[in-house]
């Protein structure tokens, strides 16, 4: 472990590091809490504060008509969705009203005392009553390939069927929170809070108090976990804060409570798809067609760009010559569903391994043969008209097979199963691949501020959040690397809109790429001030010839390559550079290039490139219980050039164990009013440390692609997330062994013990 990994570690394992509010004196702050709609759709008739007005310590109250500016914090169209709901109510929890008080308790407690009077009328809540009613955001996204007609007359046999997938709760440890107070001089506001998007958020605080966007200051400095629940979701609570700060005049914080954090907050998209695919004898896919219908809850929000991803996606590591692939965005009356690791792509994930299975099971062969059949290769277009090049997926197959004895193992799991009448087991395979950036292009862009001191130290600014995947640690390390320096010298500031403006959000698993690239190229103007300044100097001191390409800098010295005996620290030089009046200040941005899609015609280059990778698990399952473990998992992921080993296996592993939940424990259930029944850990059961595999081989694989992201790396936060479908496979397996493979498993998502029961029984009859 390297230094600077261990020094920006210790804070966090010791509970010393700081998060949102941590660091400011809270007592002299009013609390804000919302008043919600208990209603999940109907005409919102009053919001009675009178009960909580002679509460002690409630000071006040604000509605949306208190708003001075616009009461407008849409994602895509800022109108479409208000701060506070004035009119109508769209689901439970949206907020109508807000209570201040001096102290936390006492401002959720009062916010639950206001009546709120709802005329109700009937809500929309599932897929099925959306698809039916034609409940859509907007015209549907098709992506098409080839000759669809053609393909399913050339095929063997076709393949027909439906695959659902459920929500899955963000679970950060950090609660949504805002802290609002007084800008510099008593100017704007600054505000401090738990959010990917600080552009986003000092968007809409400038909208909803009517100010310039230059008078609204968001920092942050951590975010304890996000998982894309605080791209769009932090945006909210900061504007209840700072306008409580506007109504109050003093500064206010808002905390969401766990079980209201749970309840009012927008998951993952559960998604419905209808599938007809056709294939021929060796299983190989002539023809795709696919209706894909996400659940976005009522406000857009991300739903569109989200199916987006899941249409250029689905397709995944395999080539579909022949497809249709179409998504359709339903409205419902739930809260608005949002960015979440993976963005679509473990729901397309799980829809393509189905279809990849019911072949297989319908041609009696393996899965792994038809996986391996299908995949996609070098100079092949994908169905958005991509031609494909290094394709990394068949050799890291190949390599994953021979690593972990693939036939020994299926060998041991069959003996096993043919020996066992109560216990079976099952081996699953997912290959992922995954582009890497933003679908909407104008996205991939960062932008990065670096400061050179007199004494050597370098100070880096940018307009990336660190919310626990290193990104400040791979930031440093580039910046030292391309200096020369060690990274104990280099310091990645908060991110501040006063630095660092108009930057999108982490998120993509590009904030490395784009923050990390957009450094390096202010290092490299730095580093050519400091080559000039170097040559200088040994013209005075040396009367050597200035020749500015001949400095080379590294472990904090530099030298010319002609007399390389003449080492000096990178410290004097900084200092000789003050007293010289050299600039070693220096702002960059980088935009992503070859970036193109038109989202009309379903073609383009969305992605600059992809990153890859294989994993296969095993489980073993009771079939009296439908209660199973998780035995052992084989997984090799690609990572580039990897900047740095453990952050980079920490990503995959805990990206994998997210993904465990989402396929097997995590369920989300609503009551038939539209209210989620999922309100605490309790009642939602996330991957503890007791489901983890006694085997657990992972190992990340060095690339050297020509097209890849900063140094040669790759991004590596959210692709890990999918390879959970490999359990999903693995539980289908084992469920099929109970009739020997002669019947279709009929798993259902997530595949909780109950579900896995129920399979099992439909195995048996």
């Amino acid at each position: 472990m390297s230094n600077k990994r261990a020094q920006n570690l210790q804070p966090l394992v010791t509970g010393e590091a700081k998060f949102s509010g941590e660091s400011e004196n809270l007592s002299t702050f009013l609390y804000a809490y919302p008043v919600v709609s208990p209603e999940a759709k109907g005409k919102l008739i009053t919001v009675d504060f009178s009960p909580i007005l002679a509460l002690p310590g409630v000071v006040g109250h604000f509605v949306a008509s208190d708003i001075p500016g616009q009461n407008a914090i849409g994602a895509i169209r800022r109108v479409e969705e208000p701060l506070l709901a004035f009119d109508t109510v769209e689901y439970i929890g949206q907020p109508v009203g807000v209570v201040l008080a001096t102290d936390a308790e006492t401002a959720r407690k009062a916010a639950r005392l206001v009546h709120v009077l709802v005329a109700v009328q009937e809500p929309i809540l599932s897929l099925d009553q959306a698809i039916d009613k034609k409940c859509f955001y907007e015209a549907p996204l098709t992506v098409t390939s080839g000759n669809l007609e053609e393909g399913f007359i050339n095929a063997y046999g076709v393949l027909e069927g439906t695959f659902e997938s459920h929500a899955q709760e963000h679970a950060y440890i950090e609660t949504q929170r805002a802290f609002a107070m007084k800008g510099e001089h008593g100017v704007g506001v600054k505000i401090h809070c738990g959010t990917q998007a600080v552009t986003d958020i000092q968007e809409v605080v400038a909208l909803l108090l009517g100010l310039p966007v230059n008078k609204v200051e968001v920092d942050v400095d951590r975010v304890g976990g996000a998982f894309g629940g605080k791209e769009r979701g932090g945006t909210m609570w900061a504007g209840i804060a700072a306008l409580g700060l506007y109504m109050s005049g003093k500064s206010c914080a808002v905390i969401l409570d766990r079980s209201d954090d749970f309840a009012w907050t927008g998951k993952r998209h559960p998604y419905k798809s209808n599938y007809r695919v056709g294939y021929n004898a060796k299983g190989v896919i002539t023809a795709f067609e696919v209706d894909m219908y996400a659940n976005g809850g009522f406000y857009e929000d991300f739903t569109v760009a989200i199916m987006e991803r899941a249409v250029l996606g689905i397709c995944g590591p395999y080539f579909l010559a022949n497809a249709r692939i179409t998504g359709y965005c339903c409205q419902t009356n739930l809260p608005a569903n949002t960015a979440f690791r993976g963005f679509g792509a473990p729901q397309a994930t799980l829809v393509m391994e189905a279809i990849i299975a019911g072949i297989a099971q319908n041609l009696g062969l393996p899965v792994m043969e038809i996986q391996q059949r299908n995949f996609i290769h070098d100079g092949q277009k994908t169905p958005y008209d991509m031609v494909l090049e290094e394709v990394a997926i068949p050799q890291i197959y190949e390599t994953l097979m021979t690593d972990c004895d693939y036939p020994s193992l299926r060998s041991a799991c069959d003996a096993f199963n043919r020996s066992h009448r109560y216990t079976k087991r099952g081996i699953g395979i997912v290959p992922v691949k995954y582009g890497i950036g933003f679908t909407a292009t104008f996205l991939n862009q960062g932008n990065a501020l670096v400061y050179v001191y007199s004494d050597g130290s370098i100070s880096v600014s940018h307009g990336g959040i660190d919310m626990g995947q290193g990104l400040y640690t791979k930031v440093e390390m580039i910046v030292a690397e391309t200096l020369g320096v060690s990274e104990d010298s280099v310091h990645c500031e908060s991110t501040n809109t006063k630095r660092i403006g108009c930057v999108a959000s982490t998120a993509a698993s590009t904030g490395t790429d784009l923050n990390g690239e957009a450094a390096r190229m202010a290092c490299l103007q730095i580093r050519t001030e400091l080559e000039k300044a170097a040559a200088k100097f040994l013209s005075e001191k040396f009367h050597l010839a200035e020749a500015p390409n001949y400095i080379e800098f590294k472990d904090g010295m530099w030298w010319d390559v002609r007399m390389a005996s003449e080492k000096q620290t990178f410290a004097s030089l900084a200092s000789y550079c003050y007293f010289n009046r050299c600039n070693l200040g220096a702002q960059a941005h980088y935009a992503t290039p070859g970036l193109s899609y038109d989202i009309l015609k379903g073609k383009g280059t969305p992605f600059s490139y992809f990153t890859n990778g294989v994993c296969l698990a095993e489980v073993e399952v009771n079939t009296l219980t439908g209660t199973y473990a998780l035995t052992q998992v084989h997984l090799r992921h690609e990572g580039g050039n990897i900047l740095d080993y453990e952050i980079d296996r920490g990503q995959v592993v805990g990206g994998f164990m997210q993904g465990l939940g989402f396929v097997t424990t995590e369920d989300i259930q609503y009551s038939p009013q539209g209210k989620s029944l999922a309100t605490s850990f309790s009642t939602y059961k996330v991957p503890l440390i007791s489901d983890f595999p006694p085997v657990m081989d992972v190992n990340l694989v060095p690339s050297k692609d020509k097209v890849a992201g900063v140094l040669g790396s790759k991004g590596v936060g959210e692709p890990p997330l999918i390879y959970g479908v490999s359990v999903f496979n693995a539980l289908r397996d084992a469920v099929e062994a109970v009739s020997d493979h002669t019947k279709s498993a009929g798993l259902l998502h997530p595949a909780t013990a109950q579900r896995v029961l129920e399979a099992i029984e439909g195995q048996k009859a």
